[in-house]
């Protein structure tokens, strides 16, 4: 009895170390890796790295609710001269209207018809909850006043790997 309680430690010890190789990665991770973020991943978010933006409509292209102030969090910053945000790097933005929102670089092709490799979030805090996850927010409820959910406007920062924050530039690393 004891040799099966040891086999069947060991395989679920093997099992569970397979999938965290190929569910897991940090920031910085290989982009053929993927990170699936849960709520613990964002409760330290107020520690992060902190930017105040102020983003303006100036052509009137945003949708509603969109423009105005928001404190951003980043739990890293991408190298020097990269192109790309690392799997795992984890985008928190408040709003002045207390809204809550994130990106999360996932990797692993999430969202291919989108923003590649990107999932978004609405979250709560106190503790940090997820509100909804995904390509977008659930029918019926929207994400920056855009009812067409978050590819929409994201894609039209693809060469900024799909971030639009002024203050969250590759080209600034």
């Amino acid at each position: 009895m004891k040799m099966v309680f040891i086999y069947g430690s060991t395989l679920a010890m093997f099992a569970l170390a397979a999938c965290a190789k190929h569910t897991t990665s940090s920031a910085g991770g290989d982009a053929s890796e993927t990170y699936v973020a849960f709520a613990s991943a964002f409760a330290p978010f107020r520690t992060w790295m902190h930017y105040t933006d102020n983003l303006v409509d100036t052509d009137g292209s945003l949708p509603t609710g969109v423009a105005g102030m928001r404190d951003q969090y980043i739990n890293t910053l991408p190298n020097t001269g990269s192109t790309e945000f690392p799997v795992g790097t984890i985008i928190v933005e408040v709003r002045a209207d207390g809204k809550i929102f994130a990106n999360v670089k996932r990797g692993g092709d999430f969202n291919s018809a989108g923003c590649l490799n990107w999932e978004f979030f609405e979250l709560t805090e106190n503790p940090v909850t997820i509100t909804w996850r995904g390509l977008g927010p659930p029918i019926g409820d929207t994400y920056g006043g855009d009812p067409n959910g978050c590819n929409d406007c994201h894609t039209m920062c693809a060469s900024n790997d799909y971030i639009c924050s002024p203050k969250l530039q590759l080209a600034s690393f």
